[in-house]
């Protein structure tokens, strides 16, 4: 019987992409809290999560240092409102921008972390211009766009080469085991499967669903699982968000080099960029 959906041990991570995960977590409840109507909860979430976009521009090099710099400059005008925060709820958010800090800079290696939190910081930055707006506060409505169009650039940035090896993994890939995942894809998301096919992002999809079965999990329930965690009809790009859900529960692994065998087992382990290492959730 196929393995049900578990989250991968991420204990022999390195303590900066430690660091990255316990954020990813952290703000994955700040874009909960948006979308919770409890305004003075949402106003702490966005001033931790201007403190953790500040702590990424510290510890990145080149030129996605600059592309954080600034939304850290513009999101920390977004975090500014009337609202009163409720302080306590901001503590997780800070507590793992100072984890970033004193891990110091991620390697390449660490770029799968690095970009699965630079999505969903860049998702929390469009929820809070959309939760300004609805509010009123066109100042800081504007701010949080730009600070997502700057991290938006860093997550390109950053994830672009990954995301390749996983779409030339997918290309690889045998037409029986495409047509296979093909069809869990329509039983899962009828309503979203023919514009998910014709997205760059099915190719990366497909490779790591293919990885997924080889590790003996049942990709049925862990892409309902994936899909389950949010509404997908806004997303950009519904291959690449799946993509980054399934790597935030644990399930990316390495892409081979060559497709093995059916048989073949893989034990799934943290994603690493080989050659080297999005959106709407």
């Amino acid at each position: 019987m196929p393995a049900q959906p578990t989250a991968l041990d991420r204990s022999g991570a390195s303590a900066p992409l430690r660091a990255r995960y316990g954020a990813v977590q952290a703000t994955d409840s700040a874009l909960t809290a948006m979308e919770s109507g409890n305004d003075r909860t949402a106003a702490a979430h966005l001033i931790g999560v201007g403190e953790v976009i500040g702590a990424l521009a510290q510890t990145t090099h080149g030129a996605v240092r600059s592309e954080l710099q600034e939304a850290a400059r513009h999101f920390e005008r977004a975090a500014q409102s009337r609202i009163r925060a409720e302080n306590e709820q901001m503590y997780a958010l800070r507590r793992t921008a100072r984890q970033i800090i004193h891990s110091g800079p991620a390697s390449s290696a660490d770029g799968a972390g690095t970009a699965l939190l630079l999505d969903l910081v860049m998702l929390t930055a469009v929820a809070a211009a959309h939760w300004h707006t609805a509010r009123g506060h066109a100042q800081q409505a504007e701010a949080a766009q730009r600070a997502a169009l700057h991290l938006r650039a860093a997550y390109q940035a950053t994830a672009a080469a990954l995301l390749a090896a996983l779409r030339a993994h997918g290309e690889r890939l045998p037409s029986a085991n495409r047509q296979r995942h093909t069809n869990t894809i329509r039983t899962v998301l009828p309503h979203l499967a023919d514009r998910l096919l014709t997205e760059p992002g099915w190719g990366r999809l497909t490779a790591v669903l293919d990885q997924a079965e080889r590790a003996g999990h049942d990709t049925t329930a862990l892409l309902a699982k994936a899909a389950g965690q949010r509404e997908l009809d806004s997303a950009e790009s519904v291959g690449d968000t799946l993509v980054w859900r399934l790597h935030h529960l644990g399930y990316i692994t390495v892409p081979s080099r060559r497709v093995k065998p059916k048989w073949a087992p893989v034990h799934p382990v943290l994603l690493r960029n080989e050659a080297a290492p999005p959106r709407r959730r």
